[in-house]
């Protein structure tokens, strides 16, 4: 089974340009190209990591993957949040720094990026980011999660997402523990904040693509059967981590969901 300090051990290029989104130091994006694109437009992947939301989970693991499909021919678009334990993070900070670094894409002035071709794509605590922006257009304008005008990507892929919050607060583990702070409180305590931001209960106004295994220790896999609108693959044998393993045959499942995502 693939583990976290197997992520940490993979290699990757640095990122080529830094985007700061907001004063704070965590609001920032690091954006990788293609190598070869002979001057034609690229699609942009949105890359959120996971971690549990936690502060000593940063952007850092995700990288190797941001350079792996970078050099497949995407422009990454990787984005670092506030988390829990730092100032602003949390409920609703972290949504609203995701939301923020998603929506600077339409304004942002680069001909390489093709912006009628962008996905999302998340892991973990990160998937539960992409998916719920997949939906950020139900929002009504009085709820703490709205933006006016969300930008729309032509789609969205969790991968071992986090998708059902009500479910997962309930569990002893320091991630569904950690999902409890996020929250602020349970379903009972807070239905008004699970409604805005567990992707089962929001929906999803996208195609959306939920990529599982079914070994996956750290996230049921019933969460990928949580959000109605979504496709679902679930991946014989793999575990949490092997998605985002760029040496793995479910990587590979990864890359064709992409592949078939942004091809016009």
């Amino acid at each position: 089974m693939t583990t976290i300090e197997d992520i940490l051990a993979l290699d990757g290029r640095p990122a080529d340009q830094r985007i700061i989104y907001g004063d704070d130091s965590e609001q920032f994006i690091e954006l990788w190209t293609p190598s070869n694109t002979n001057d034609k437009p690229v699609p942009v992947i949105v890359l959120i990591h996971g971690g549990c939301w936690l502060a000593k989970h940063d952007i850092s693991h995700i990288r190797p993957l941001a350079a792996t499909i970078a050099d497949r021919g995407y422009a990454v678009w990787t984005i670092e949040y506030r988390r829990l334990d730092q100032a602003g993070g949390g409920w609703p900070g972290s949504f609203l720094d995701v939301a923020a670094a998603i929506d600077l894409i339409p304004g942002f002035q680069d001909p390489l990026l093709d912006k009628n071709r962008v996905v999302l794509l998340g892991h973990s605590a990160g998937g539960l980011m992409a998916a719920w922006a997949a939906g950020r257009s139900r929002l009504a304008a009085d709820q703490a999660l709205y933006r006016e005008n969300p930008f729309g990507p032509v789609g969205a892929i969790g991968l071992a997402a986090i998708t059902d919050l009500s479910d997962y607060v309930g569990g002893g583990s320091l991630c569904e523990q950690s999902a409890l702070r996020l929250m602020e409180g349970t379903p009972e305590e807070q239905p008004e904040r699970y409604a805005q931001a567990s992707p089962a209960l929001l929906g999803s106004d996208i195609p959306l693509v939920l990529i599982h295994g079914n070994a996956d220790e750290f996230v049921p896999v019933q969460h990928a059967r949580a959000v109605p609108e979504a496709t679902v693959h679930i991946l014989e044998g793999s575990g949490h981590f092997e998605l985002i393993h760029t040496e793995t045959p479910a990587f590979a499942c990864v890359m064709d969901a992409i592949e078939k995502m942004t091809a016009k």
